[in-house]
């Protein structure tokens, strides 16, 4: 009884979360600051279906896919990863956020490498504000 009971409850739970999610799937447009200061202009194409979170990243010359994805009402967190055009290697950012109507506020965090941490480097950090066009 008591099991069912439990079971009752985090199906309850689960099926909150999923009613009470943002309604995110659609584009998504904003700038975020490039490797020189300039602006850049950025785009994020979600779709929720279900529980699950898939969507992509598009730039001036990239279309990258998220992965990690997860919502849980107004709260959203995926990661992108992306080649470093001048080293080669692969360099990880991590998105957390706030969804508000049509507006979307993301925390882009750089997810530190062993050679950061090596040099005591901080990780780098951006804002980034979003508006639904779709």
């Amino acid at each position: 009884m008591r099991r069912r009971i439990v079971q009752a409850v985090f199906g309850l739970m689960f099926c909150t979360t999923c009613v009470l999610a943002a309604d995110i799937s659609g584009i998504w447009v904003g700038q975020q600051q490039g490797r020189r200061g300039e602006p850049e202009d950025l785009a994020f194409r979600f779709k929720l279906d279900g529980q699950f979170l898939t969507g992509k990243m598009f730039g001036d010359e990239f279309d990258l896919p998220i992965a990690e994805a997860s919502l849980a009402g107004d709260q959203i967190r995926f990661t992108v990863t992306t080649t470093n055009y001048y080293s080669g290697t692969k360099v990880k950012f991590t998105y957390t956020g706030t969804i508000k109507g049509a507006e979307m506020e993301l925390i882009r965090e750089r997810v530190q490498t062993d050679e950061d941490r090596t040099f005591n480097r901080p990780p780098a950090r951006q804002i980034l504000k979003l508006r639904r066009v779709k």
